[in-house]
């Protein structure tokens, strides 16, 4: 993957699969249980990382992008398997074509396809764990899914860090805590 526009690529699909994977293990009765997140439940979770998932498709597809985070309430699906698994066809079947230097809009301005993925990957990326997490397991990420989201976060200034909406205040990890663990820590979950 030396090519970067076949890396962001690649880490879309990667990190798509990863959060499908996780939705996968949320039991029927668990839906409604309260996530890692404040006053999200799973169903929440999903619903907002599911917009996420969405805007890496409609950045691909040259769709109309909505600016700030997706609200999980308008993501919520009654089967969100098939909904994230009809997005991964989507996705795979935008990237041959896809043009990483055509303009995309982003909450900086418009910035090349290749640099608005970023963040979105980086999201559902996050949120696979914090699935995870909200079950009672810890996973971590893989390699260059970690690498890419480590240097998202690096970019960001404190005060757009650490804000609503955005990343609590840093927690504890232990001394031993994985690369993947320690990052979550950094970025304000419980681990």
């Amino acid at each position: 993957m030396d090519n970067p526009d076949h890396s962001i690529g690649d880490l879309a699909v990667v990190a798509l699969d990863l959060f499908i994977g996780a939705v996968a293990t949320i039991g029927p009765r668990d839906w409604d249980k309260p996530s890692n997140l404040d006053e999200w439940t799973l169903r929440d979770l999903v619903g907002h990382a599911t917009g996420s998932a969405a805007k890496i498709v409609a950045l691909l597809e040259g769709g109309e992008i909505w600016q700030g985070p997706s609200q999980p309430a308008d993501w919520i699906t009654d089967d969100p398997t098939a909904r994230l698994t009809e997005l991964a066809g989507r996705l795979r079947g935008a990237l041959p074509g896809a043009d990483f230097d055509a303009p995309r809009p982003s909450p900086g301005g418009e910035v090349p396809l290749r640099n608005a993925l970023g963040f979105p990957v980086c999201d559902l990326a996050l949120h696979s764990w914090d699935i995870h997490r909200s079950e009672g397991r810890l996973t971590d990420l893989p390699d260059q899914v970690l690498t890419l989201t480590r240097t998202m976060v690096g970019s960001l200034p404190e005060d757009r860090l650490r804000r609503p909406g955005a990343f609590g205040p840093e927690q504890p990890a232990p001394p031993d805590a994985s690369p993947t663990t320690a990052l979550m820590a950094y970025l304000g979950r419980a681990v």
